[in-house]
């Protein structure tokens, strides 16, 4: 999926008016989907006690990581490669008068920066807590419960099936 953005931000380049409209038509779409998708709730079936409060509450916060996990992991870094497009798009549909355009393609840093982490969130915590960038104790304290309930959960889900 991240190949198909790449691909239509080079459109972009070559016929920005068609490339910049099929990048709107493309992010709106996922963005509905996850939107869409999110809206729906999950009740956590905790049989047995196999799931500790904190998996659960973990589980039905990210509830399309672990409902959808395939999808997640596809949509994820497509959402990435939107929210990185932005940097070479905007100034590149200003400068060629597209303001509607570069503005709508703007606005999508912001909304693909979100989504790419609440479909991959384990990924993010990770990331986060690895390479030191969180700096606030009472933030480091929380992510690494989160990511610990992730991971746990996620042992407990594929670990029980086999």
């Amino acid at each position: 999926m991240r190949y198909i953005v790449l691909a239509v931000v080079i459109l972009t380049f070559f016929k920005s008016t068609i490339g910049s409209w099929i990048f709107i038509a493309l992010a709106a779409i996922l963005e509905l989907w996850v939107i869409l998708a999110n809206l729906t709730k999950i009740r956590v079936k905790n049989e047995n006690n196999k799931y500790t409060p904190k998996e659960v509450e973990i589980i039905e916060r990210y509830r399309l990581f672990f409902k959808y996990p395939f999808v997640s992991r596809i949509l994820s870094p497509a959402f990435s490669a939107i929210h990185l497009a932005v940097f070479p798009l905007v100034p590149w549909l200003l400068i060629k008068g597209l303001y509607i355009q570069g503005v709508i393609i703007g606005l999508n840093y912001f909304v693909a920066a979100q989504l790419a982490v609440i479909l991959n969130p384990q990924l993010f915590l990770h990331d986060n807590l690895d390479k030191g960038r969180i700096k606030d104790f009472e933030q480091i304290l929380r992510f690494t419960e989160d990511m610990e309930a992730i991971d746990s959960a996620l042992k407990k889900m594929y670990l029980s099936k086999k």
